[in-house]
């Protein structure tokens, strides 16, 4: 599975402060989301979903804890063991993924290719420069590393909507090109 790229800009690209090290706009930007009080409480039935883990900031040189988004599935070892910048740090919860078999000018082959179809992934970027991005959001692959990202619920309620409007929309072409096919194969002269 491909991650999808970290937060950005209104601009596209990454945000990165030109703050000098260690200088109090840069300290209160890289404040993650404090955990809620319920991720610290056990899972009806299990155990408790809070995880933390620490790792030394590239661009403070100081360590810094953070609250895992419940459930991520993101191995932090190599973030605890090694400085990085906090834009590198991100949670994910990976969805489901499917392929589709496809011909024409995306394959490098003759015949079909699998391309990745409607994957989905829940991230959280603790530090992003935009705070909503900081909270779990959904990044939809629609097709082969082309994304819709940073959806909150409402959003992505938004884009379930459209989905099934086009996935009604399809099973209308499809009922039409049963009815069309039994038709024209009906037709005088039409070899089938």
């Amino acid at each position: 599975m491909k991650d999808t790229p970290t937060a950005t800009s209104g601009d596209g690209h990454e945000g990165h402060t030109s703050q000098p090290l260690g200088s109090a706009g840069q300290a209160a930007r890289l404040q993650p989301v404090p955990a809620a009080p319920s991720d610290s409480e056990p899972a009806v039935g299990g155990s408790p979903v809070q995880r933390t883990f620490t790792f030394t900031s590239t661009v403070t040189g100081e360590k810094v804890t953070v609250t895992c988004m419940p459930g991520c599935m993101v191995d932090h070892k190599a973030d605890s063991d090694t400085p990085t910048h906090p834009h590198d740090i991100y949670c994910d919860i990976p969805g489901t993924a499917d392929e589709l078999p496809l011909y024409g000018p995306l394959c490098t082959t003759r015949g079909p290719e699998d391309f990745r179809f409607l994957s989905w992934q829940i991230q959280s970027h603790p530090f992003s420069g935009r705070p909503a991005e900081r909270l779990p959001f959904v990044a939809i692959e629609v097709f082969d590393d082309h994304y819709i990202e940073y959806l909150k619920p409402d959003t992505l309620q938004v884009i379930i909507g459209c989905l099934q409007k086009r996935v009604d929309s399809l099973r209308e072409a499809h009922a039409q090109l049963v009815n069309l096919r039994t038709e024209y194969v009906n037709l005088p002269g039409v070899a089938a």
